[in-house]
């Protein structure tokens, strides 16, 4: 015998005595309820039959008390040592017992009044090393009908006499031992099988690993160009996803394209305290009448680029572009305190830069730029060609301030001036009409105050 049929053979043994120190209790424990069973179940129809036979199942009758005296001397002695019969309303009608229930009767549990419908038994022990069991039969005017109503109960208790305990005893032994011979021998059984099963699996193992290893000697050739390959498409890849990143951030604000690359859409939000930004320029029809369209193209790409420049330093939000007009907003998506100051920062740089650039530049432009602070509601809209908006009436108002202003001046709404004015000079304009929205107090913002 080889290394391997001896640890195979003593894992069987092993498992073989595991199961019948399991199985031998288990057939022990069986065994034993069944022979109870078998004994309760008989002592059960035996004394149903007899109350039947003597008329002490219907217990509402006059002659119940000696109809159940009758049955109950009837059945103790054989089939029970203590018999008891009650009525339905659970007094005792009759008792009767052997010198082995009198023995027995002061050890036995007591129960309150009987209340059960179906047969059933309990199995102890008393002291005295004696074996009880304890019946309980409910009584029915008609035996067949076991959904009747309980007419009266029937407990009898009978002491297991020594011979059939040991009787019991052997014959619960015997089931284990041959649950356990069974055991083992089915171990020794397996080994020759176990064996034959191994040593075709250690052939058939063999002959796998043989040609698995042909086969990974293959992958292997092929994995270096499958990993160069990979590494050039992974290169790619991340180069595309940087500019589609790039891209989407030149189309939305940064916090808004990392929520819509996450999860797929951008919430909409409601905030509190913004401040927008809107130039526009002022006779842009007639000067795109007298210029060519390449011409003018070009022109509104380098201002609006200059202000896009313009807003990324002073921390503005550029918002859109609607033909002339460019849209701006501090506060969002991000709140700041200094949403104000922001946006009245970049709206005099955008005048200071017109300025310059009208200087040299064949094309004079004029500009008119209007700031209004306030609520506002912000978004993504569209599937396709995602735009980032705001909505409410401080966007209104703020183009208000626009159209009401003059040509290279920033002109505020009175809320906003409130938000600034301990950092710029203003002058009060008084209350100008708005389209729309009545008398409104507006001023032009002269510039930064004096450190």
């Amino acid at each position: 015998m080889n290394s391997f049929q001896r640890r195979t053979a003593i894992r069987i043994a092993g498992v073989s005595i595991v199961l019948a120190s399991i199985a031998s209790p288990v057939a022990w424990f069986v065994a034993r309820e069944r022979s109870e069973e078998s004994i309760v179940s008989l002592a059960i129809e035996e004394s149903r039959g007899l109350i039947e036979h003597l008329n002490a199942a219907d217990l509402s009758g006059p002659d119940a008390v000696q109809h159940a005296t009758i049955a109950a001397k009837t059945i103790s002695g054989g089939l029970f040592d203590i018999a008891e019969i009650y009525d339905s309303s659970g007094r005792k009608l009759a008792e009767a017992m052997t010198a082995e229930g009198a023995a027995v009767e002061s050890s036995l549990p007591h129960h309150g009044k009987p209340g059960y419908t179906v047969a059933s038994y309990h199995s102890f022990g008393v002291p005295g090393k004696r074996w009880i069991l304890r019946t309980f039969v409910p009584l029915r005017s008609s035996t067949a009908d076991t959904s009747g109503p309980v007419t009266g109960y029937f407990e009898g208790v009978r002491v297991v006499p020594a011979w059939q305990e040991e009787q019991l005893f052997s014959s619960s032994l015997t089931a284990a031992l041959m649950v356990c011979l069974a055991s083992l021998l089915c171990g020794a059984a397996l080994y020759p099988v176990v064996v034959r099963l191994s040593a075709d699996n250690e052939r058939k193992a063999r002959e796998l690993l043989e040609s698995q290893a042909a086969l990974i000697e293959a992958l292997q050739r092929s994995e270096h160009e499958l990993e160069d390959k990979v590494s050039q498409r992974t290169l790619e890849l991340q180069q595309e996803q940087i500019r589609t990143k790039e891209l989407l951030h030149n189309i939305l604000p940064v916090e808004i394209a990392e929520e819509l690359s996450a999860t797929g859409s951008a919430r909409p939000a409601r905030h509190e305290s913004v401040t927008i930004l809107f130039t526009d320029f002022s006779g842009f029809t007639q000067a795109v009448s007298a210029m060519p369209a390449d011409r003018m193209v070009g022109e509104l790409n380098e201002i609006f680029a200059a202000f896009d420049l313009i807003t990324d330093e002073c921390g503005v939000e550029k918002i859109k572009t609607v033909g002339d007009a460019y849209m701006a907003a501090a506060g969002l998506p991000k709140a700041c305190a200094d949403h104000a100051q922001r946006c009245v920062r970049a709206a005099l740089r955008m005048v200071d830069y017109l300025e310059q650039r009208n200087r040299s530049a064949p094309f004079k432009w004029s500009l008119r730029l209007g700031v209004h602070s306030g609520p506002v509601v912000a978004g993504v809209v569209g599937k396709r060609k995602y735009a980032y908006d705001i909505w409410g009436d401080t966007v209104n108002i703020a183009s208000r301030m626009e159209s009401s202003g003059e040509i290279g001046r920033v002109n505020i709404s009175a809320y906003t001036y409130d938000l600034v004015r301990g950092e710029f000079d203003c002058e009060y304009r008084g209350k100008v009409d708005a389209k729309g929205k009545g008398q409104i107090d507006m001023y032009f913002v002269k510039g930064p105050r004096p450190a």
